[in-house]
């Protein structure tokens, strides 16, 4: 009886351990199709760019074929602060069947040189704070600050 008990406690276990993991989505709509296509004009050296959501931040993940230089980075993290609204973002949570408001928007630029990757990380929150339940006005920055990730 205590060896049925056990297993069955290791189960429940288990089970609740991979229900309760993030699971990512590659994100695919009509605003993230445009802004890869819009990155892509900016350099021949960027090769990919990925969306993929885990609850509950977006993640853009882009790929160059050389280290960018500082104009193409901020030619990139202008045309992803014009993708970044919250219509944008909302559309974002609906296509992965996210209920709540996309909380951060994670951007990595990805340069190789001789091999080594060279990373530039961003990062933008709906709310001000780390308080989701505080959705006052002076708690919600919606996109608009972005921050420097370091590294």
């Amino acid at each position: 009886m205590k060896k049925i008990a056990f297993r069955l406690f290791i189960f429940l276990i288990i089970c609740t351990m991979t229900i309760g993991c993030s699971v990512s989505h590659t994100v695919s709509t009509k605003p993230t199709k445009s802004l890869a296509e819009d990155l892509k004009q900016i350099s021949k050296s960027i090769r990919n760019v990925k969306f993929t959501f885990t609850r509950p931040d977006l993640f853009i993940d882009i790929k160059l074929t050389e280290v960018p230089s500082k104009e193409i980075l901020d030619s990139i993290l202008s045309n992803v602060k014009a993708f970044a609204t919250v219509d944008n973002m909302n559309e974002v949570a609906q296509s992965v069947k996210w209920d709540l408001e996309v909380s951060e928007i994670h951007l990595a630029v990805n340069g190789d040189k001789d091999h080594q990757t060279i990373k530039h990380a961003y990062f933008a929150r709906y709310f001000k704070t780390s308080d989701a339940s505080d959705k006052s006005k002076e708690n919600i920055d919606g996109y608009q600050t972005w921050i420097i990730e370091e590294q």
